[in-house]
């Protein structure tokens, strides 16, 4: 066995973490070593313990290995190491880097220019639209758009950056053969033909509750800067904020309506100190970084025109029953149901329940 896979069959023993990953390395030298190592000397290692130890000691590298190097293959995933060339240059200055990353894709050293948009799962149409909208700005600028592919504002971003013709990094809480949402798989198809899905979890890793807090740290590690857009006060996108504070990066907040309870979270790390953001320019200028595409050249979104202009222009945050648009519109009933119905499948609005519709994109 080769020292990188003796680092994939390490990253695999359970109980072995990025911080036990280091303190083994350190104290026998080298994968290999730490694999066959005798019980009695991984004991003797402070905070390893027995139970971690004897994991070690019975792990089947060879095979497991074998199997995994197979999924891989099959599945279209490659594996870095820390001291691999191609491993991620921001993800080595944070605090307990991963040891093995899985990618589906690839992350390229343009990517050092990334920024991660991340919020609610249970996003407004207003949060939704903004985080599409700042993604869309920032990626057709050159800049990569980092998230987690969860259902809300991190969907919302990743769509926005491929729409703007840019590059889009999506990290996971599951192995890197899972995608979590299963509604997301066509949307992680896409990530991956510009851009890569990531995770330090060996393939098969479900999606659990406590994979979360722990894959924030690569989201913001990855970036030089956080947006929150919609986030209650215990919401993970603050714990990516956090993460961001500690890493030295910086961190953004979109304001919200005053009470809202997805306001909460934003207005507190504005009150702390965040950049408030309202736009694209924000992140530019705080960061201090240039946009790699001249503003002429930049794509606009398409402009909404004739009857479906009419109908949009009367729809806001704020559900709107059709009836009331027919009215206001002063088109006739058949003409605005189709509006609606072509609005609604080009990402325009999106309909609720009782037959109202609001507006979803921040149409500017």
């Amino acid at each position: 066995m080769q020292e990188r896979e003796a680092w994939l069959a390490l990253n695999m023993v359970p109980h072995v973490g990025p911080a036990n990953f280091a303190l083994l390395l350190e104290h026998i030298g080298t994968a290999k070593r730490v694999l066959k190592a005798p019980l009695t000397a991984l004991e003797r290692i402070p905070s390893i313990g027995p139970a971690t130890a004897k994991a070690i000691r019975s792990f089947p590298a060879e095979a497991t290995v074998a199997r995994e190097r197979k999924r891989m293959a099959a599945r279209g995933l490659r594996f870095l190491t820390l001291r691999d060339a191609g491993y991620p240059a921001p993800l080595r200055e944070i605090h307990q880097p991963p040891p093995v990353l899985y990618i589906r894709g690839r992350w390229e050293e343009l990517d050092r220019r990334a920024v991660a948009i991340v919020g609610s799962r249970d996003a407004t149409p207003f949060g939704r639209g903004v985080a599409d909208r700042l993604a869309f700005d920032l990626a057709a600028r050159g800049l990569t758009i980092v998230s987690g592919l969860a259902r809300g504002i991190d969907a919302a971003a990743h769509r926005g950056a491929l729409r703007g013709g840019g590059r889009t990094l999506a990290v996971l809480g599951s192995g890197a053969d899972i995608v979590y949402p299963s509604e997301h798989r066509k949307l992680a198809e896409a990530i991956t033909e510009r851009g890569g899905l990531l995770s330090e979890f060996p393939l098969g890793t479900h999606p659990h509750r406590g994979n979360f807090p722990q894959r924030n740290r690569l989201i913001s590690g990855l970036c030089l800067g956080v947006v929150v857009v919609e986030a209650a006060v215990d919401s993970g996108a603050l714990i990516t904020a956090n993460h961001a504070l500690e890493q030295g990066r910086e961190v953004f907040a979109v304001p919200g309506k005053a009470r809202s309870r997805l306001s909460q979270g934003c207005h507190r790390l504005i009150k702390t100190g965040a950049k408030l953001t309202e736009g694209w320019e924000d992140v530019i200028e705080e960061l201090g970084v240039q946009p790699l595409v001249p503003q002429e050249t930049v794509p606009s979104l398409p402009p909404v025109e004739g009857e479906e202009g009419r109908v949009l222009a009367l729809l806001g945050e704020e559900p709107v029953h059709i009836d009331a648009i027919i009215v206001s519109s002063r088109l006739p009933a058949p003409a605005v149901a189709a509006s609606l119905l072509s609005l609604e499948m080009k990402g325009w609005v999106k309909q609720l329940s009782g037959k109202t519709f609001v507006r979803v994109h921040d149409y500017r």
